[in-house]
């Protein structure tokens, strides 16, 4: 016996694994447009809650709401990481995710 205990939910939950390793060589860019898009999916119903976490809670997880602040509200991603770390101090994305933040905001504007 292992310890191991399966419970079933008590209430429904979706969720998106982003297999990433908190790098600054990782490919973050490659999972923005699915996690902003589940992230913007699931905040449709108002009444939704989301909750993007990591190992650490300070790179990864901090990257990927980043990201999807970017995409919401037009931000930069200067100003989506000073918003995060005055709701959650510890936020400090490593550098390559920063850079790859900084790439996605620019994909975001150029004319389709």
């Amino acid at each position: 016996m292992n310890g191991r205990v399966h419970l079933p939910l008590a209430i429904p939950l979706e969720r998106l694994h982003l297999p990433l390793q908190d790098s600054p060589f990782a490919e973050l860019a490659a999972h923005l447009p699915a996690s902003t898009s589940f992230v913007a999916d699931a905040l449709r119903d108002p009444n939704a809650r989301v909750l993007v976490h990591c190992a650490q809670g300070i790179s990864r997880s901090s990257s990927i709401v980043c990201a999807y602040l970017i995409a919401k509200n037009g931000w930069s991603p200067d100003h989506a990481l000073q918003f995060v770390k005055n709701k959650y101090s510890i936020a400090e994305p490593n550098p390559g995710f920063v850079m790859q933040l900084g790439e996605y905001a620019r994909s975001l504007q150029k004319p389709a």
